[in-house]
């Protein structure tokens, strides 16, 4: 608890302790509850952001000991998944300094808002600096500074898979986490985004006003049928959390008038083979899990169920080589209530979970005078899906705390 409450003040007061590497890795055959606090803390001391977490920090020499200085293309998905953990990790713990530091997260993320001067236009992420640093080139050029924070720098280009990680994270934290105050923060955000989206008729815009690589859910626009299933989970989580009728409203247009609900039920590739991706299964748990968590009309969740049915397909036999893939199987459980948990080879696989140790990497770094130099550091990786894996399945009763 004092630990907590010291790592709290020191992320108010100050960013210096960013620069402050923790070293402290579990190892393999380490109990599962230790991992979870270990990687807990290597993630608060090494990836905080401002209440975002990096998906990758560059240590020095080829990074700085300045806050947000590594990857920022998947932060937002990094960032969803510690607050779903600490949502999750409140929920059991009921400790108030869990709470206080997701209401952290979450306040990163309305911070990703704040920093693009748009209400409802969310950045992958941001950073605070006097002059952009080299990194920004391992992203296509998508970076602004900041109008409304000055001396802020923030990644455009939002995708279809950031909007599933952030109405997702926002959804549990408001059932688990969220005291009224906050409650009526996440119905403010998902009017202003979600809101953004449903007036640019489905289409992730970008600063330019231009549709965005992968934002396309547009009814009017060819788009990937998984996109009709986002699209439609997105809107209900809104319509059910803001109670704003626009949102419903646009759900069952989404449905009457373009079928969004008979286009979702191809979300997935079976055959061949080589056309599954196991990334878009992600986007498809959670989305499912949100949309039939609150469709109450038989007929579609008949429909959603069908959509589920053809991912257990693919996902009874998944490996468990990404770390992400037996949250799926946790998910499936919850919405069907099939206790397919219950296979032994399913509960080894929760027992011996893992977060991603240090690694060394080679950067092509722009120097002074626009030259690259090739420098090998090293780098952590956010291990954020295991500390959700973990305490989402504590909380449902799928991890024994004694692991």
């Amino acid at each position: 608890m004092l630990k907590k409450l010291l790592f709290i003040f020191g992320i108010l007061f100050s960013i210096a302790g960013f620069a402050q590497k923790n070293s402290n890795f579990p190892k393999d055959d380490d109990p599962l509850y230790r991992k979870a606090d270990m990687y807990e803390a290597l993630t608060l001391d090494n990836l905080w952001n401002e209440g975002t977490i990096l998906f990758q920090a560059i240590y020095p020499p080829a990074g700085k000991a300045m806050p947000g200085f590594g990857l920022h293309s998947d932060l937002i998905d990094a960032t969803g998944e510690m607050l779903v953990a600490y949502s999750c990790k409140y929920a059991v713990t009921k400790d108030q300094a869990d709470k206080n530091i997701a209401d952290q997260v979450f306040n990163g993320i309305l911070k990703a808002e704040s920093v693009t001067g748009v209400p409802g236009l969310v950045s992958r992420g941001y950073y605070k600096t006097d002059k952009p640093q080299w990194f920004e080139k391992m992203w296509y050029d998508e970076w602004h500074w900041s109008t409304t924070m000055p001396g802020y720098r923030w990644l455009g280009d939002l995708s279809i898979d950031k909007l599933t990680s952030i109405f997702h994270a926002l959804g549990v934290y408001f059932e688990l986490c969220a005291d009224e105050q906050y409650k009526e923060k996440v119905k403010g955000l998902l009017d202003r985004f979600i809101g953004k989206i449903v007036d640019d008729n489905f289409r992730i815009m970008d600063l330019d006003g231009k549709l965005t690589l992968w934002g396309n859910m547009c009814p009017d626009l060819p788009h990937n049928k998984l996109n009709s299933l986002v699209a439609l989970a997105a809107v209900k989580v809104a319509a059910t959390i803001t109670g704003k009728q626009r949102f419903g409203s646009a759900y069952k247009m989404l449905i009457k008038k373009y079928h969004y609900d008979d286009r979702q039920m191809l979300t997935n590739h079976l055959f061949p083979v080589k056309m599954r991706h196991i990334w878009d299964d992600y986007h498809a748990a959670r989305s499912l899990y949100m949309v039939m968590k609150y469709e109450t009309d038989p007929d579609l969740l008949n429909k959603y169920r069908m959509t589920l049915n053809r991912q257990w397909f693919v996902w009874k036999d998944i490996s468990f080589e990404e770390e992400s893939t037996i949250f799926y199987i946790m998910l499936y459980n919850l919405i069907t209530n099939e206790r397919v948990m219950q296979d032994p080879a399913r509960i080894e696989v929760l027992k011996n979970m893992n977060g991603h140790p240090r690694k060394k990497r080679i950067f092509n770094v722009t120097q002074e005078d626009g030259t690259i130099k090739q420098i090998e550091a090293e780098i952590d990786h956010a291990s954020t899906a295991f500390l959700r894996n973990y305490w989402f399945g504590r909380y449902h009763g799928f991890i024994d705390p004694g692991w």
